[in-house]
């Protein structure tokens, strides 16, 4: 695999250019859309400006022509608007504002992706579905609203995985006045999948989440609580599992070693699944990688790091679970 040193050296090598060409891009288009934010309030200020100064002269007793007057004045700036518009859509600047993000993504992820490994297929658009969020095992089956993309998806040795940002949201039947939907998950999410299977389902929940609070994660459902020998891991993780013994066997200690270097780097809470024939790692860091803006310059390279540290830990993580030999059985079990 590689490793972050040989990826920046990627990026200084062969996409420093694209970046430079991408954040010129980016200075023209948000320029751009600065000034068209100027020239649209310009005659909305100008209407409020006759409009308050017209409501302030004594009323003449002729109603018939203030309705005139002001009839007159939303149509000037209605027109004056219009024209001022399409001034503005034949100014450069226009192009690179709304072409930005595809070229991002074709111009820069696309070759990070392929670097990375040439056989991995970078999908824009794509995401896990509801039926991969909640086959984990892992969240109740509710109607979420699920959104996501960037996802990747490859093979590994004898595991085929999927990675995307992932955003799942949930209206609850009771709200208070305003209150909006509750964000259940939204940051990386992974999904290994086997040509074997575990030998029992486990489940490991950060301490510091709250899904399990709102009803969203029922631990009761997952099994018994789990109390691996590693302090340091306890002390951020919960795990259950319907076999204590198979849960221990499955959590070696390189294995948690890397769950703690995880949640220690990203600071964000971790999901992780162990059901059936596939491993299901999200973490929730509410970042969305490569959903980039004008207003974020690209010589900030930490995102594009951060995203290669999150890719790679969860394929190690994966990895790491090949040569545990006592985990694994030929057939699956039933849900739980």
């Amino acid at each position: 695999m590689k490793t972050l040193e040989e990826f920046n050296a990627f990026l200084d090598r062969q996409l420093n250019d694209e970046l430079e060409s991408l954040e010129k891009q980016r200075i023209a288009g948000r320029n751009w859309v600065r000034r068209m934010w100027v020239v649209s309030l310009l005659p909305f200020a100008a209407f409020v400006f006759f409009i308050v100064r017209f409501s302030l002269q004594p009323a003449s007793g002729n109603e018939g022509n203030r309705t005139v007057v002001i009839a007159g004045l939303v149509l000037l700036v209605t027109l004056t608007g219009y024209a001022m518009r399409r001034f503005m859509m034949k100014q450069g600047g226009v192009n690179e504002a709304t072409d930005y993000r595809h070229d991002f993504k074709q111009r820069i992820v696309k070759p990070l992706i392929s670097f990375i490994h040439p056989d991995y297929q970078y999908q824009p658009l794509n995401h896990a579905s509801y039926e991969e969020f909640t086959e984990s095992g892992l969240f109740e089956k509710k109607a979420y609203q699920i959104t996501g993309n960037d996802q990747v998806y490859g093979k590994l040795g004898e595991m085929n995985f999927q990675f995307c940002d992932l955003t799942v949201m949930h209206m609850p039947l009771v709200t208070v006045r305003g209150q909006g939907p509750d964000t259940v998950f939204c940051g990386s999410y992974f999904i290994g999948q086997f040509p074997r299977y575990f030998s029992t389902p486990v489940y490991v929940l950060s301490r510091n989440n709250s899904a399990a609070g709102e009803g969203y994660i029922q631990t009761w459902h997952l099994g018994k609580k789990v109390l691996p020998a590693d302090a340091a891991f306890n002390k951020l993780f919960m795990v259950y599992a319907p076999d204590e013994v198979a849960a221990q066997q499955l959590l070696t200690p390189a294995l948690m070693e890397r769950m703690v270097a995880l949640h220690e780097r990203t600071g964000a809470r971790l999901f992780i699944s162990f059901y059936n024939n596939r491993v299901y790692i999200g973490i929730d860091h509410g970042t969305d990688y490569f959903e980039t803006t004008l207003n974020k310059s690209l010589h900030n390279r930490q995102l594009l790091n951060n995203f290669f540290l999150d890719f790679m830990s969860m394929l190690q993580l994966a990895e790491d679970l090949k040569s545990n030999l006592p985990i694994w059985t030929s057939r699956a079990f039933s849900p739980s």
